[in-house]
């Protein structure tokens, strides 16, 4: 019953000789380049590391470092580095620590806020008792909670911080004479906490030659994609565009069915994977991959792309690049979109259906709407927020709407001389047919006094509005479609700073709606730059 206690005492006398096979393991499965890249530095740092008699070692520990190597997979770690922040602590104490002052600084369920991650504990009669140093606690189950990702994690509340606190997830003591032990769910706790990496995650995202803007995609790739080579953040949400593309493109991948390569093909975009015989390693974290290729076949269009396996590792971790010890380059950016029929990164809603009339550029407006409402019916993204207009428009609409002052005619005050709403709610509900949300059967009258005009707008178009869609689909209502230009005229669309079809004075570079001091900034930044796409910012290529 003293196992893990018995192999913590075999622990020191083995570091050094599973460091030497460390070195020759990463040699043999070809991560000489990651040693290159500070991996030895890191290991000598560990040996500079006091051990803690807490810190319970784990099996299949490639590195040492306290963490299994499929926990270091799982998290984004490197399997073969035991310090990768260089800080002389392995990896495995480094993480236990932070989780330890992160659980401290959370507030008790009974004190924290709506949506606020918060820890709790439910003592009980009796105490445990640490098998390393003795040191006595009250016992109980607890754990930390995440409302706001829906996420909990359980463990023996004070055994297991005594230990996270001296740099160990895996907890060794008794209850009398019976033994409690185990471990932490790590990778769901460290989401839990919502706790950063202690060094750079993005070692994956090599970087492209030519590639204006350093988002990952060369220029021409831009150019091809109808992306702009000179802006590295189209969305603003402050990841490289080339970076959210590949990890869009990952996930799209992952989703398509696969058969086998004798197998009858489907209709629709599917993928087959022809597996080699033998491993390759990443470059970079050393896992080993099949040397194989994937292929992927879009039928309709008539369209196929292949790249290794290794690739769709590299694109989960945001690169089109890749580098292992078998393959070596970087996926078709341009083809491997146009066969997956994905341009933009965005996450699509159930909600946004599909229109039934002709949209020539796919953005979920069809030409008729977009002529009379004066939008480009060439053009998908014509803010270039890597957001299709339709659902872009349909989400700032919704966003009017729901600001709108409300107008009870009925209570004898006039009418607001801007645009309101007036509740035409019902004694009923209906049900969403994507969702099951139940919305009031009923709708809001949307009235523009200034020309005079109005529209109905169910309670359930509503809620596919705020989804994303102008299309609809209810229980009461059926399926449908609000009347977009009547509606976009009615709320005086474009009615805000940055709603879809706002016209920027010339001046206006950081596109504010005012031209400042702010736009000189913006100016005086790129001073210098080339008009050349193939030459960085100081004119060499």
């Amino acid at each position: 019953m003293r196992r893990l206690r018995r192999a913590h005492q075999k622990h020191a006398r083995e570091q050094a000789k599973r460091r030497k096979k460390f070195k020759q393991r990463a040699l043999a499965v070809g991560t000489a380049a990651a040693i290159t890249l500070g991996t030895a530095a890191g290991l000598s740092k560990a040996l500079a590391h006091t051990p803690d008699p807490h810190e319970l070692p784990v099996s299949q520990d490639a590195d040492a470092d306290l963490l299994t190597d499929t926990e270091e997979v799982t998290l984004g770690y490197c399997p073969f580095n035991p310090d990768q922040n260089r800080n002389e602590i392995p990896d495995g104490v480094d993480l236990a620590k932070r989780c330890s002052t992160a659980i401290e600084q959370l507030p008790w369920q009974n004190e924290a806020d709506p949506e606020e991650t918060y820890k709790w504990w439910a003592p009980q009669y009796g105490l445990h008792t640490c098998d390393i140093c003795g040191a006595t606690m009250a016992m109980g189950s607890g754990g930390v909670v995440n409302p706001r990702l829906g996420i909990s994690v359980d463990f023996p509340f004070r055994l297991t911080l005594h230990f996270m606190e001296h740099g160990s997830f895996s907890y060794l003591g008794y209850y009398g004479t019976e033994p409690v032990e185990g471990r932490v769910d790590i990778p769901l706790l460290v989401q839990a906490l919502e706790l950063s990496l202690p060094f750079d995650p993005n070692a994956h995202q090599l970087p492209v030659a030519k590639d204006a803007d350093a988002d990952l995609l060369a220029n021409k790739e831009e150019f091809a994609i109808g992306y702009q080579p000179f802006d590295d953040d189209q969305n603003k949400n402050e990841i490289p565009d080339g970076v959210e593309l590949a990890k869009r493109s990952a996930e799209v991948i992952d989703q398509l069915p696969q058969i086998g390569p004798e197998d009858p093909p489907p209709n629709g975009t599917y993928k087959v994977e022809h597996q080699a015989r033998g491993n390759e390693n990443c470059c970079i974290c050393g896992i080993p991959i099949n040397m194989g290729t994937m292929e992927i076949i879009n039928p309709p269009l008539g369209l196929r792309v292949e790249f290794p396996i290794l690739s769709l590792h590299y694109m989960g971790h945001g690169s089109f690049s890749y580098d292992g010890t078998t393959n070596t380059g970087r996926t078709n950016v341009p083809l491997l979109l146009r066969t997956l029929e994905l341009r933009f990164p965005y996450y699509p809603d159930d909600h946004q259906l599909p229109v039934d009339g002709n949209d020539l550029d796919g953005d979920l407006l069809t030409n008729g709407e977009e002529l009379a409402a004066g939008y480009n019916l060439y053009d998908p993204d014509q803010d270039q927020d890597l957001t299709p207009d339709g659902i872009e428009l349909a989400r700032q609409c919704g966003e009017v709407i729901d600001a709108l002052p409300v107008h009870d005619p009925y209570d004898g005050n006039p009418a607001p001389e801007q645009t309101y709403k007036i509740n035409c709610f019902l004694k009923g509900l209906e049900q969403c047919g994507i969702c099951g949300a139940m919305r009031n059967m009923g709708s809001w009258l949307v009235v523009n006094p200034k020309i005079e005009l109005s529209i109905r707008v169910p309670d359930i178009v509503c809620h596919y509005i705020e989804h994303g869609s102008f299309s609809y689909a209810g229980d009461v209502h059926g399926r449908g479609r609000i009347d977009v230009p009547l509606l976009v005229k009615i709320l005086e669309m474009p009615r805000r700073c940055g709603d879809l079809g706002t016209i920027y004075l010339p001046g206006d570079l950081n596109q504010d709606c005012e031209v400042n001091f702010k736009d000189f900034a913006e100016f005086t930044d790129k001073w210098l730059d080339s008009n050349d796409p193939n030459q960085n910012a100081s004119g060499k290529p």
